[in-house]
């Protein structure tokens, strides 16, 4: 193994802390320090100053964000079709709940409620004929779906802001 060796001095009191510490997780100091200046050099920084935090890593460093494309391809289409049934049904469930609170109204809003049975129904016709093989279809209900347009309900009196939040 090719390496380099330093002498370095440390205080009594730091280096018997420090020694301790190692000790602690079944290491030597000199491990502690080597693994310490090897991680400073990989990160590009050294985060000694208590006054600004270490940088995080950049993005496309990270290994999660290191894949191949064409290994995750033939997943897209798969996850995108379950992303928009996913979709569908939570529209459908949403307006189901907004239609009876609707109707437990008195006296019941009539018009509001014709709008939300209309837009669940086009979304259960919508889901009883999706092809999960069609792109476009999936990808259409995905645009349409998945952008927070859950039915909007107007306050009453009983639902006035008590000064918490969700």
């Amino acid at each position: 193994m090719d390496s380099f060796h330093i002498r370095i001095r440390l205080e009594r009191d730091i280096a018997e802390q420090a020694m301790a510490m190692a000790n602690d997780r079944g290491l030597e100091l000199g491990d502690v320090i080597r693994m310490m200046v090897t991680k400073a050099v990989l990160s590009g920084d050294f985060a000694i100053g208590h006054d600004r935090p270490s940088p995080p890593p950049a993005a496309e460093t990270r290994a999660f964000f290191a894949y191949d494309d064409s290994q995750w391809a033939p997943l897209k289409s798969v996850l995108d079709a379950e992303l928009a049934l996913a979709l569908l049904n939570q529209f459908v469930a949403t307006h189901t709940v907004e239609i009876e609170r609707l109707l437990d109204l008195d006296p019941p809003d009539v018009v509001r409620v014709e709008q939300l049975t209309r837009e669940r129904d086009e979304a259960r016709h919508a889901l009883s004929t999706l092809d999960p093989q069609n792109a476009q279809a999936i990808d259409a209900i995905v645009e349409r779906y998945a952008s927070p347009q859950a039915p909007t309900r107007a306050r009453t009196s009983s639902d006035q802001d008590d000064g918490e939040t969700a």
